[in-house]
C-alpha cells in the first residue's frame, strides 16, 4: 500500500512593504511610559533619559565588543527601557 505525500504548504509571508504589526509592543511601551510619569515628576525623567541613553551606549559597546546571548539581552533591555523613559517625557509634555 503506497502512501500518500502530504503536499508542503508554503510559508505565511507579508505582502512586500506591509509594516509589521507592532500594535502589542507599543502599547506595552505605553503603558511602562504611564507607570513612569505617574512615579517621576520632569526632572527625574530628564535624568532617567541621560542614565538610560549612557547604559544604552555602554550595552551597544559590550555587545560590538564581546558577541554573546547575554549582551544582546542587556542591549535589547536597554533600549527598550530608553524607549518608554523617552515616550514617557512625550506623555507628559502632552499632558500640560
Amino acid at each position: 500500500m503506497a502512501r500518500r505525500q502530504q503536499r508542503r504548504r508554503p510559508a505565511y509571508r507579508p505582502p512586500r512593504g506591509a509594516a509589521p504589526d507592532n500594535t502589542r509592543e507599543q502599547a506595552a511601551v505605553d503603558a511602562n511610559a504611564r507607570r513612569l510619569v505617574a512615579v517621576h515628576d520632569a526632572r527625574s525623567l530628564e535624568s532617567l533619559v541621560q542614565d538610560l541613553r549612557q547604559l544604552k551606549e555602554e550595552a551597544d559597546r559590550t555587545a560590538s565588543d564581546q558577541p554573546s546571548p547575554d549582551a544582546l539581552r542587556a542591549y535589547r533591555r536597554a533600549t527598550r527601557e530608553l524607549t518608554e523613559a523617552e515616550r514617557a517625557i512625550t506623555l507628559m509634555s502632552e499632558q500640560d
